[in-house]
């Protein structure tokens, strides 16, 4: 999907940028307003479901995803949240899933390695800011805590709010009140109850899963154990505006 300030003749695609300029009549190359390639498939309904999206490129199959996301990103986080009413508590629980996409130049393939997951666990989220965009903030925090990661290039996988990842991802309105997405990072779209995609599906499904897995565990055990820590519900922490 190409959006043009003006109408045009032609596109000119530079292959190793994955962009694409307009050609207007008078010969001139201008950038466009928006670029985003997605993959989606029509659901029961009828209404077309998006699957995955990247923001300003142009991405015509799943070799140039690799492409991208190798050449592109020196991590990639994957992030989904679920939450459940547990007793008189609300808790919420994002699965996260660090991978790193190697072009394997040799063979002309990709390997991905998964070098980190988990679950960041909280409860009773405030009405006005969304579970979903905390586990955002709270990866984003922990992540350029460290002064070394802030020179690299990260992107995080989610499917919540893909409206407004452009505007996200151009700084043009921020995440939550004054918190904007770092220089650093950008957002791009997978979803983990669609198909089985590509990468950006498999990673978002995995995260789905673990977080899925901790609520059960919480609501069975009325705790959560990581190695020989237990943590009860009501130690779960709050999170404060």
């Amino acid at each position: 999907m190409v959006g043009s300030p003006e109408p045009l003749r032609g596109v000119h695609y530079d292959k190793d940028k994955m962009e694409f300029k307009g050609l207007t009549d008078d010969g001139r190359l201008i950038e466009p307003e928006v670029t985003f390639s997605q993959t989606h498939y029509t659901g029961q309904s009828g209404k077309g479901k998006v699957i995955s999206r990247v923001q300003d490129k142009v991405i015509p199959n799943d070799a140039d995803l690799m492409r991208y996301l190798s050449s592109s990103f020196d991590l990639i986080i994957a992030v989904d949240t679920n939450t459940k009413v547990i007793g008189c508590e609300t808790v919420s629980v994002t699965g996260v899933v660090h991978c790193v996409v190697h072009d394997n130049r040799d063979h002309d393939s990709y390997y991905v390695d998964f070098p980190w997951h988990g679950a960041i666990l909280f409860r009773n989220c405030p009405r006005e800011l969304p579970s979903e965009k905390f586990g955002w903030m709270t990866v984003i925090q922990e992540i350029n805590r460290n002064p070394l990661n802030k020179v690299k290039r990260i992107a995080i996988v989610t499917d919540h709010d893909l409206d407004n990842h452009t505007s996200y991802n151009r700084k043009k309105i921020p995440i939550f009140r004054d918190f904007h997405l770092p220089d650093n990072f950008i957002l791009i779209y997978g979803r983990g109850d669609g198909p089985n995609q590509n990468l950006l599906n498999y990673v978002v499904k995995q995260c789905d899963k673990e977080s899925t897995e901790v609520i059960k565990e919480i609501e069975k055990n009325g705790y959560y154990q990581y190695g020989d820590k237990k943590f009860p519900i009501d130690q779960i922490p709050v999170p404060s505006l």
